[in-house]
């Protein structure tokens, strides 16, 4: 009974200290960008594009890891590229970066090396049927990291008894990244009036990396941020 009249008076103790110093259990992690900008160099003959900037840790926690996002655009304000800098060394060596301690970060951006990821991704469909035709229309959106030069979806058209009766497909060329496609597959055959349900799935997509003279902005923002508390 001592003993647990001891833990919890132990536990009273500690929670007061805490509230008279103002320290919270939880890390205080925060990262400001004091600064950045975008420059263009040619390496080796060929043009690199990459952001260099200056960041500060002006919270009270230690950052054990920390990540900045840039994204790269044209001059119409598509994402051409997205990159990121953290705190890992060029020998993939971890650093941490003390309270008020300054960061001065890079984020590459090279269409020709960076591993890119083109994706397709359908949000919607729904099948309509009028005196003329019957149809497919529905949603896709871009949500890769690259441009996408051409895509391609193919609906697939099925009776009430699930029997395939035909099938069409809808392209589209130079989709953005996050852009949306409003798409539309028309019935390709006269007996539209016996299509019950539909079926969709992209069937190809690619790409073109873009040059690098083409990016003519950037923007960055903090990403994830994992801290430790320092005691007073």
């Amino acid at each position: 009974m001592k003993k647990i009249r001891l833990l919890i008076l132990t536990f009273l103790a500690i929670s007061l200290l805490f509230l008279v110093t103002g320290c919270s259990l939880l890390p205080d992690t925060s990262l400001g960008i004091l600064q950045y900008s975008l420059e263009k160099r040619v390496v080796e003959g060929e043009l690199t594009a990459q952001i260099v900037g200056v960041a500060q840790n002006d919270g009270s926690a230690r950052l054990e890891y920390a990540e900045i996002i840039g994204d790269f655009y044209n001059q119409g304000d598509t994402l051409l590229a997205t990159g990121f800098a953290r705190t890992i060394s060029e020998q993939g060596e971890s650093f941490t970066l003390a309270p008020g301690e300054i960061w001065e970060f890079t984020i590459s951006c090279s269409s020709s090396a960076r591993d890119v990821h083109p994706s397709l991704n359908i949000l919607s469909w729904d099948l309509e049927i009028d005196n003329l035709a019957a149809r497919i229309v529905g949603e896709a959106e871009n949500n890769g990291d690259v441009v996408l030069s051409f895509a391609e979806i193919t609906g697939t058209f099925y009776d009430a008894a699930e029997e395939e009766l035909a099938s069409g497909t809808v392209t589209t060329t130079r989709l953005g990244i996050g852009e949306i496609w409003e798409y539309t597959i028309f019935y390709p055959a006269p007996n539209f009036v016996d299509v019950d349900q539909v079926k969709v799935e992209v069937t190809n997509t690619d790409y073109e990396p873009e040059p690098t003279q083409n990016v003519d902005h950037a923007t960055v923002e903090v990403g994830a941020l994992r801290g430790s508390t320092i005691m007073p």
